[in-house]
């Protein structure tokens, strides 16, 4: 007798075959099966469901038929010979009649459920987990409120409350709403979700993440299989007897049969048993001739890996640190767009100290190597930069003359920020009462758009430090909007 999950029916039945009408086994000579020895109740279930049965020619005659496993799917566009869609929540369709469920919970939706169709899909959950020894996989995703009749507004993972409890509630108190693409694996966990990140690798992407720690989950019997870069789970799974709970980051950008054939992974993994045990003390000792021949290899390799590592996390970063500039063509807000343009004004030779640093309320303060200091606000827009945060930047001005400290005012505008580069709409990144008014009180208006450009010519030439002192004269000294040119002594002014 194999694992009592495996599947095969020589585990389990003796000799479907005659369930199929077949008296002979294909690649036998002449072997005729024993008839009728199933039991009645299989007899009755599956004679008339040839989707039970899957032909195994490599295995030997009397185990040439397994179940194929059947998985039942909700709001999860994958496709995969094991999966079928159900396409509507309130259908007749039983989910622990399946193998395997797959739910994205925002797929139930703002509906109002009837109590008894919800309390239903709870119970057979909880049968296809706990009594089924099935698996239920669900994508993690920030929580969303639905409304049962008579039970009123739960979290949409209350669905899941009958199949673990403990796991589910601490996903509920913990799930966060957050998008990324910078996650890893964590290299010592063993679960079943391991072939679901090889098939996808680089096209999953998290949209929550569970604010808490490994031990918080670990205490659960659960595993932390992947992280942010924070270090919060981002995939996480859990264990019930030999029944299983996976909260997956969902995939992105591509096709339903490969996002199927990742289901297909997990699902495989999890009715194929443990994929490792774990070994026993007493065999640790235990020597086989040659296994250490290459240790010393081995350990050469791991330091030059760990060496390559290293040095590609260092241009990674290098790399990130360069393209983060283009955000300075479509950003906007404190967390994207306000710290590139701190980081850019550094580059150009100023010195630009963060928000916390200084005592003032404005977004930006800088200081020329000549003791030239400026404050600025920054703002992007999908139309062009309005008055309201020039006179902002009015007010804080002011402020400190009346205080007898006299700096430059910058306000730095990326207007029509989704429009392309090219974009008539571009031309136009103020309006006519911010023109005026910069021109009035000898205001820099600063396009995010020039300061890329500017960006871009000292990288080109980085030990150009006459270059880098030019535009910080010319930004300093133009009342109106200034524009780059490869000479900065040629940008001027354009007057309202």
């Amino acid at each position: 007798m194999g694992h009592p999950r495996t599947g095969h029916l020589s585990e389990q039945f003796s000799w479907p075959v005659p369930l199929l009408g077949i008296t002979r086994l294909p690649g036998t000579s002449g072997l005729e099966a024993p008839r009728d020895v199933n039991p009645p109740e299989v007899r009755e279930r599956h004679v008339g469901d040839p989707a039970f049965w899957r032909y195994d020619p490599t295995r030997g005659p009397e185990a040439q038929y397994r179940m194929k496993r059947r998985v039942l799917s909700f709001g999860v566009p994958a496709t995969h010979s094991s999966i079928t869609p159900l396409a509507g929540f309130g259908d007749s369709v039983s989910i622990s009649d399946y193998d395997a469920f797959i739910l994205d919970p925002h797929a139930l939706g703002a509906q109002q459920w009837p109590r008894a169709l919800f309390e239903r899909r709870q119970r057979e959950l909880r049968d296809l987990v706990s009594i089924k020894d099935g698996v239920v996989i669900c994508f993690l995703r920030a929580d969303r409120q639905i409304v049962a009749v008579q039970l009123g507004g739960m979290s949409c993972y209350a669905l899941l409350d009958q199949t673990l409890s403990q796991p589910v509630s601490l996903i509920r108190n913990t799930v966060r709403e957050g998008e990324g693409s910078q996650w890893r694996l964590v290299s010592n966990a063993k679960g079943a979700m391991g072939g679901y990140f090889r098939v996808l690798q680089n096209n999953v992407r998290f949209e929550a993440f569970l604010e808490t720690q490994a031990n918080a989950v670990e205490t659960m019997n659960g595993i932390v299989f992947a992280k942010n870069s924070v270090g919060y789970p981002v995939a996480v799974e859990f264990v019930a007897g030999t029944g299983r709970l996976c909260f997956i980051p969902p995939p992105h950008g591509v096709p339903g049969d490969r996002v199927g054939a990742a289901i297909a992974r997990i699902v495989d993994a999890h009715f194929g048993g443990p994929a490792e045990i774990e070994i026993p003390a007493w065999a640790i000792d235990v020597t086989v001739p040659g296994a250490g021949a290459n240790d010393g290899r081995i350990a050469e390799l791991e330091k030059k890996m760990e060496e390559i590592k290293a040095e590609v996390s260092t241009l990674e970063e290098q790399r990130a640190d360069l393209t983060n500039y283009r955000r300075l063509l479509y950003g906007y807000g404190k967390t994207v767009l306000e710290p590139v343009v701190r980081q850019a004004l550094r580059l150009l030779g100023f010195e630009v100290p963060e928000p916390e640093q200084y005592t003032g309320e404005w977004d930006v303060e800088l200081k020329d190597p000549i003791n030239k200091t400026a404050i600025g606000e920054v703002e992007g827009s999908d139309g062009p930069i309005d008055v309201e945060k020039f006179r902002q930047l009015l007010n804080y001005f002011q402020s400190e003359v009346l205080e007898g400290r006299i700096h430059k005012a910058i306000l730095i505008g990326n207007g029509h920020r989704s429009k392309e580069l090219e974009a008539a709409e571009r031309r136009t990144q103020f309006t006519e009462h911010v023109l005026r008014g910069a021109k009035q009180f000898g205001f820099c208006l600063l396009p995010t758009a020039d300061l890329f450009k500017a960006v871009c010519s000292v990288l080109e030439s980085s030990q150009d430090e006459a270059l880098k002192a030019e535009i910080r004269k010319s930004i300093l000294s133009t009342d109106g909007v200034w524009a780059f040119a490869r000479e900065p002594s040629q940008a001027r002014a354009q007057q309202g």
